[in-house]
């Protein structure tokens, strides 16, 4: 059994007030069915029996504004992530599991930019000096908080497999 932390604030929360109570259940149920990745398998079926609903799948995006995505076979919610994990940058056993687990599917992409820097997914074994330069080139950015992070890690790890293929062929 799977234990969460919750949001004893989500009763302030206008868009979750905003819900009739078939969609505040709706949002529960993803909440306690998707896995430690804010993975949780695309059925319609199982969600209408297990919250007594009769909705269809686009009503039900429709009404969750964003926060689920469908794809391929699964739901994804973004901000299970950044609700449960203060960053996907740590070496601990959970963070690396689930790190796998959006490679897996490639929902890494998928997060949004806005949650910062410590929920970039860096593929590389030297993640701290690629983290390291990317927090550099951000403060350096006119000390804007966030900016297009998948650009300058596209342009950093294309910079760096240039370098390592200049060391192999002895460049």
């Amino acid at each position: 059994m799977a234990k969460r932390l919750t949001d004893s604030e989500k009763w302030n929360d206008d868009w979750y007030i905003s819900l009739n109570n078939d969609y505040r259940i709706i949002w529960q149920w993803l909440l306690d069915n998707c896995n430690h990745a804010g993975i949780c398998k695309r059925s319609m079926r199982l969600l209408n029996m297990m919250c007594n609903t009769t909705i269809t799948e686009q009503e039900m995006i429709d009404n969750m504004s964003g926060r689920v995505i469908a794809i391929d076979n699964n739901w994804f919610i973004p901000k299970f992530l950044k609700f449960q994990y203060t960053g996907l940058q740590s070496n601990k056993p959970v963070i690396i599991s689930v790190v796998k687990e959006l490679e897996k599917y490639g929902y890494e992409k998928l997060i949004p930019e806005s949650f910062g820097n410590d929920y970039i997914i860096i593929k590389d074994k030297d993640k701290n000096k690629d983290k390291d330069i990317l927090v550099k080139q951000n403060k350096e950015n006119n000390g804007k908080q966030f900016v297009n992070f998948k650009t300058q890690g596209e342009e950093l790890f294309a910079k760096r497999d240039r370098e390592h293929r200049d060391r192999i062929n002895g460049l």
